[in-house]
């Protein structure tokens, strides 16, 4: 028996690697995680003498999740972890897996920042996450401009205890506050871990009608968006009709609102690749007086035109997950 290729030392879910395995004899392949076997199976070899287990990180992603941030600072002890694979009942090899619901690019080896751009805009009012896997001893230091120039640096995380994906609350509210000799003239603010650096822009413009909303990205971490370009509501309700004492009357009224929103202008072309991901996430929550409240997306307008300079805004409309809380969305 001869292991061709087996996943690496660190793996995203959506691009770990299958095992190949030359054999000709039927061989007993498990995986282990958290201490129990989650797999344990006989495979027969093909007419090449070879044993491919495929699609081997969908099933770890099952076994991994994240959570919303709660507070300032969230561990994701649930997004990734180590999963390790036996042969024959011997342990071949070892990999630290981190969730990702679909291929990705980045390299699991040096990590980065767990979102698909590397540069946002933000505004006053909105909620902002970053979400990095961190060793212990690692450090997140924010660099705050303003529009003359003006640069100061603070250490903003310090992680200790295992490694593990860290959720940061990094709000331009909690900026301004960490930075009280620049509040309301920071106009950019970097999050950085050695060489990798998440931007945000902040846009100062003040607007009327802002709706913001979090969902989980393709690597299962809290992220935001706001629209700016207004609201709409149209009504709609199911439900049953009888007759109670000769007078026809609704029964089991379920209120079917939907809410249209439209994204306001888009200033980054990366900006639609947040977009796609909220369209399509599982997960999908709108704030509304301080509280987040689960919706579905049930329609999108998004088209994107790549290398161009037209950026078009995008319009989607959904539903609340849970009909009873139809009322508490105000303008």
């Amino acid at each position: 028996m001869n292991v061709i290729q087996r996943p690496r030392t660190e793996e995203f879910c959506g691009t770990m690697q299958d095992y190949i395995i030359d054999t000709d004899i039927t061989i007993r392949f498990a995986v282990k995680y958290g201490g129990k076997v989650i797999l344990d199976e006989e495979y027969v070899p093909d007419a090449n003498f070879q044993v491919k287990v495929r699609k081997l990180g969908k099933f770890c992603e099952l076994a991994l999740w994240g959570v919303w941030c709660a507070g300032e600072t969230s561990w994701q002890t649930d997004a990734a972890g180590t999963f390790t694979f036996l042969i024959d009942g011997q342990e071949d090899t070892q990999s630290y897996v981190m969730f990702s619901r679909m291929q990705t690019k980045k390299d699991a080896a040096t990590g980065g920042w767990l979102s698909e751009v590397r540069e946002k805009v933000t505004r006053l009012g909105a909620k902002e996450y970053a979400s990095i896997v961190l060793r212990s001893g690692e450090k997140v230091v924010i660099n705050a401009r303003t529009v003359s120039g003006v640069v100061e640096s603070k250490v903003f995380y310090t992680h200790t205890g295992e490694r593990t994906p860290v959720t940061l609350n990094v709000s331009p509210e909690r900026i301004d506050k960490l930075f009280p000799t620049m509040a309301g003239s920071i106009a950019s603010y970097e999050l950085v871990r050695g060489s990798d650096v998440m931007k945000f822009l902040w846009d100062a413009t003040r607007y009327t009608d802002m709706q913001c909303f979090r969902y989980k990205n393709v690597y299962d971490m809290p992220e935001t968006l706001t629209t700016v370009g207004g609201m709409t509501l149209k009504g709609e309700n199911e439900s049953d009709t009888g007759t109670m004492w000769g007078v026809d009357r609704k029964f089991g009224i379920e209120v079917k609102d939907e809410y249209t929103v439209n994204s306001g202008t888009v200033f980054l072309q990366s900006d639609y690749k947040l977009w796609h991901n909220l369209i399509n996430a599982q997960e999908v929550q709108i704030e509304a007086d301080g509280m987040w409240y689960s919706i579905i997306v049930t329609k999108q307008s998004y088209e994107r035109e790549f290398r161009r300079s037209a950026l078009k805004a995008v319009e989607f409309s959904f539903r609340m997950a849970d009909t009873d809380q139809n009322n508490l969305i105000e303008a």
